[in-house]
């Protein structure tokens, strides 16, 4: 038993040891310590009041205290030693593999996984809140806590009635993308250089149709002062070429997020090639599923059925050919 600055300890080490627990079991310690001590001698319902807590769970606490000492006052797991209900290591192995082929979010790996239990028959489901547990346990993503922000949102009347248009870079290569502001319908293609005449070139290819308005940025290929635009907009649009204010993304904001999954699909299949052939390919890959096979909250469909009218409901099959993926996704057999 030992006295240091007025408190007492039972071993000289507990001093030093106490130090460092958290500031709960340094106060479970003195409760312990006032029972077990002849100097206080308190009793043990009391000490239990102390420390808020019933007499019947100190006694278990001092029971610990006694068996593995000041280990023994600290908090223990709630986990349960066994997990009925756990996602089965086969079904997170095919989430992962997914993952890695796609870099799609829990929503879309969800529906993928769920389409490939059905076509086996098997009742097993996964939700997508699941699918985000098993990404962060195996360390694949980390949680993020999102301040949710409500924002306004505004789209154009019909289709063709507004065109987003800009280039972007992966792994150094320009890709041009254009997406339809009523419907989110998406189109991108790879491009060799980033002339004006060659951008001019990937609208003509992409966008075989008259549509109203197109809306740009103030970059050197859509500028204002640019003859090879300004004659593509007299010549392929109703009305007018409009441009975003200077420094505000978020006008074009619908097609900068078609960019970040084309892009981050284009590296989960690529990494850091630069093979313009599988570039080209993994677009067109892409393109597919995200017209056909997202579903789009924000309009509450596809964006190819909102556009057209109808959409590709094999985009399942395809998109699993695809990406190879028929080891761990299973085709729909009736189809």
């Amino acid at each position: 038993m030992y006295i240091h600055h007025g408190e007492i300890y039972l071993n000289k080490s507990h001093i030093q040891i106490i130090r460092e627990e958290p500031k709960y079991v340094q106060k479970r310690y003195r409760a312990v310590v006032a029972v077990i001590s002849k100097i206080s001698n308190e009793k043990r319902a009391d000490a239990a009041r102390s420390i808020g807590i019933c007499k019947r769970q100190f006694q278990r606490i001092l029971k610990r205290f006694n068996e593995e000492g000041i280990p023994g006052l600290r908090h223990r797991s709630r986990r349960p030693k066994k997990s009925p209900y756990k996602t089965p290591n086969w079904l997170e192995d095919i989430v992962v593999k997914v993952r890695e082929e796609t870099g799609f979010g829990p929503n879309y790996i969800s529906i993928m996984v769920n389409i490939s239990l059905k076509n086996q028959g098997k009742r097993k489901r996964i939700n997508p809140r699941t699918v985000t547990r098993i990404l962060t346990r195996r360390g694949i993503i980390e949680t993020e806590k999102r301040i949710k922000k409500d924002w306004k949102r505004f789209e154009w009347g019909h289709p063709n009635r507004l065109i987003q248009a800009d280039l972007t870079l992966f792994n150094g290569i320009p890709i041009l993308t254009t997406e339809d502001d009523h419907s989110r319908k998406g189109w991108a293609i790879r491009l060799t250089n980033r002339k004006d005449k060659t951008v001019v070139r990937g609208l003509k290819k992409l966008l075989k149709f008259r549509y109203d308005n197109l809306l740009t940025d103030n970059g050197s290929q859509f500028s204002r002062n640019n003859k090879v635009i300004r004659e593509y907009c007299e010549n392929h649009i109703n009305e007018k070429h409009i441009w975003t204010s200077i420094h505000h993304p978020q006008t074009m904001g619908k097609l900068s997020a078609f960019q970040k999954g084309l892009k981050r699909f284009l590296f989960h299949k690529l990494r850091d090639s630069r093979d313009i052939h599988q570039i080209d390919y993994f677009i067109d890959v892409y393109l597919h599923w995200y017209n056909n096979g997202r579903f789009h909250s924000a309009i509450d469909t596809y964006p190819e059925e909102k556009y057209s009218g109808q959409r590709n409901t094999e985009w399942y099959d395809h998109l699993v050919k695809s990406l190879k993926l028929e080891e761990v996704l299973v085709l729909n057999l009736e189809g």
